[in-house]
C-alpha cells in the first residue's frame, strides 16, 4: 500500500513538474517537484508512527495477561506460606 502510495505521489509530482515547467521554467519546476516529495516522506512518516504506536498498544496488551497470571501465582505462594505458619503456630 504504502508503495503504491509512493509511486502515486511520483507520478503526480513528474506531471506537476510538466505542467510548472511549460509555466514558469525549470526551477520553479525543480522546487515544486521537491515539496511534493518532501510530503510524500511526511505522510509516509506520519503513517509509521501510527502504525508503530498501534504495534505497542497491542504489545502491552498482549503483556497484560502474563502480568495477572504472575500476581494470582504470587498471591497463591503467599497464601500458601501463610497457611503453614499458622499451621506451626497452631500447633
Amino acid at each position: 500500500m504504502m508503495m503504491r502510495r509512493l509511486i502515486w505521489f511520483i507520478v503526480l509530482s513528474f506531471s506537476f513538474a510538466f505542467i510548472t515547467t511549460a509555466a514558469a521554467g525549470p526551477v520553479v519546476s525543480v522546487v515544486a517537484c521537491a515539496g511534493v516529495l518532501i510530503y510524500a516522506l511526511a505522510v509516509a512518516r506520519g503513517n509509521a508512527a501510527h502504525r508503530a504506536e498501534a504495534a505497542e498498544a497491542k504489545a502491552a496488551e498482549a503483556e497484560a495477561p502474563a502480568a495477572e497470571a504472575v500476581i494470582v501465582e504470587a498471591e497463591a505462594v503467599i497464601a500458601a506460606a501463610r497457611l503453614r505458619l499458622l499451621g506451626e503456630a497452631g500447633s
